[in-house]
C-alpha cells in the first residue's frame, strides 16, 4: 500500500486534487481510501487529506497516526505552524514548493526531498501534472 499525505489550508484545492488523484488510481485498477482531515471551517485553517493506493484491499481506515510513503505540502507557511513529517516513514519523501529541503531542519532524518515548481511550470492542468510526478517517483 502507498500512502501519501497532502498538507495545505483551508480554501486550497488539497481535497479536489486528492479525489482526483484517487479516481485516476481507481480507474487503473487499483483499490482507493481519500480521507479529507480538518480542524476547522475557516479560510486559511490547516488541513490535510490522506490518499491510500494499493494492489489490494486495503484495510486501514483510520487517519490518526498515519504512516505516509511520501508527504507533500502544497502551502509552505505549515512547516512553521505543524509538524509535516509525523509519522513519514524513515524512507519517505517531502514534496514541497517553493522551498529547499533546509527547511525541514533537524526533522530532515534522511527524508527525501522533491521540488514541486518543476509541475507547475509544465501546464496548467495541475493533476495530470501530479499524476506523472507520483508515476515517476513510483507512487502510483
Amino acid at each position: 500500500m502507498t500512502e501519501i499525505r497532502f498538507h495545505g489550508r483551508f480554501g486550497q484545492p488539497v481535497g479536489k486534487l486528492v479525489r482526483v488523484l484517487g479516481k485516476y488510481a481507481l480507474g487503473q485498477g487499483k483499490n482507493v481510501q481519500v480521507f479529507d482531515s480538518f480542524a476547522a471551517f475557516r479560510p486559511g485553517a490547516p488541513m490535510y487529506s490522506i490518499l491510500r493506493v494499493s494492489e489490494q484491499p486495503i484495510r486501514v481506515r483510520s487517519t490518526n497516526n498515519t504512516r505516509p510513503d511520501t508527504v507533500v505540502i502544497l502551502d509552505n507557511s505549515l512547516f512553521s505552524v505543524t509538524d509535516v513529517t509525523k509519522g513519514l516513514k524513515s524512507s519517505g519523501k517531502v514534496m514541497a514548493l517553493g522551498v529547499s529541503e533546509e527547511v525541514l531542519g533537524d526533522k530532515a532524518n534522511g527524508f527525501g526531498f522533491v521540488p514541486l515548481e518543476p509541475i507547475f511550470g509544465e501546464s496548467a492542468n495541475i493533476e495530470a501534472n501530479f499524476i506523472k510526478l507520483l508515476q515517476k517517483q513510483d507512487l502510483f
